[in-house]
């Protein structure tokens, strides 16, 4: 079970941070660069809406399989004799990770509704406004997702 809860967390994590960054280095400037504001709008309003989708699933997948792994290293540790402890870089990525699952939810609820009332309602600036929000928070999000890749396998 370890294995697999292991191989779900890697998968999820791949999903979550590859999707940052298409969005961040390929998606976003190629619109930004080729696309009138309404239907680039238009268009990350439907991007948004599948990817958020995705993140949320994969949200959940690291949370139980993080979850899994975390007790399992904890209750280890304590059969080996010791007192119970996980590596430091595990710890580092669990706030980590916590503080992104927090940073998603304010993009979801907040950022992306928002957005998407702009969008419906053809206010454009409001919604050029929100969009650059997200993107500020996803930026966030995916230097913390890097924070917590180097923590865990660096710092033991």
């Amino acid at each position: 079970m370890y294995d697999i809860a292991k191989l779900i967390h890697l998968v999820a994590g791949i999903v979550w941070m590859g999707g940052m960054t298409f969005m961040l280095l390929a998606l976003r400037p190629a619109t930004l660069a080729l696309m009138e504001p309404q239907p680039r709008a238009r268009l990350m309003s439907e991007v948004w809406s599948r990817f958020f989708t995705v993140v949320l699933v994969a949200i959940a997948a690291l949370f139980f399989s993080g979850s899994h792994l975390y007790t399992a290293a904890f209750k280890a540790s304590k059969l080996a004799g010791g007192v119970g402890s996980v590596p430091l870089g595990w710890n580092l990525m669990l706030v980590l990770g916590i503080a992104m699952m927090l940073i998603f939810g304010h993009i979801y609820f907040a950022g992306f509704r928002k957005f998407k009332r702009a969008v419906k309602a053809a206010e454009w600036p409001l919604a050029a406004k929100a969009a650059g929000q997200i993107h500020t928070l996803m930026l966030a999000n995916f230097v913390l997702g890097w924070l917590a890749i180097a923590a865990v396998r660096l710092i033991r």
